[in-house]
């Protein structure tokens, strides 16, 4: 009886044993995200969205201020705040930027005052990053 005992009380820490070592896994953690791009670049009016603006906004005739096709002035940081702070700056540039009538800038086949069609990717996240940084003048 003591052996069946014995052979019992084995079997048992034998398969408890078991048990654990099977749960136990050789899981392995993935790599780490890599950083975004507003991660590494520092937005802001007077760094580096100025001149994205200048470039394709606040030329003559558009929204430099002086009653042209665009309405506002955004040569300056003080020009552009209203819409900034309206998003419809967001709006007509990033959500509408595919919208033929509606995405800034405008294609140039519409107006044949646009300097550009489209901005580049780059300009792009650029101003994203800008404006998820709460736009900010300077750095």
């Amino acid at each position: 009886m003591k052996k069946m005992a014995f052979g019992i009380a084995l079997s048992m820490a034998f398969f408890l044993l078991s048990l654990c070592l099977s749960s136990c896994t050789n899981d392995v953690l993935p790599p780490p995200d890599k950083p975004g791009f507003c991660d590494s670049i520092m937005a802001s009016y007077n760094t580096n969205v100025k001149a994205i603006i200048d470039e394709s906004c606040a030329y003559s005739g558009c929204h430099d201020g002086s009653g042209g096709i665009g309405p506002g002035n955004y040569s300056s940081y003080s020009g552009i705040l209203p819409v900034l702070e309206s998003t419809s700056f967001r709006n007509r540039v990033l959500v509408q930027k595919d919208d033929v009538g509606l995405g800034m800038p405008p294609n140039a086949s519409v107006y044949t005052q646009s300097k550009k069609d489209d901005l580049t990717e780059a300009e792009l996240q650029i101003i994203e990053c800008w404006l998820n940084a709460g736009h900010p003048e300077d750095l």
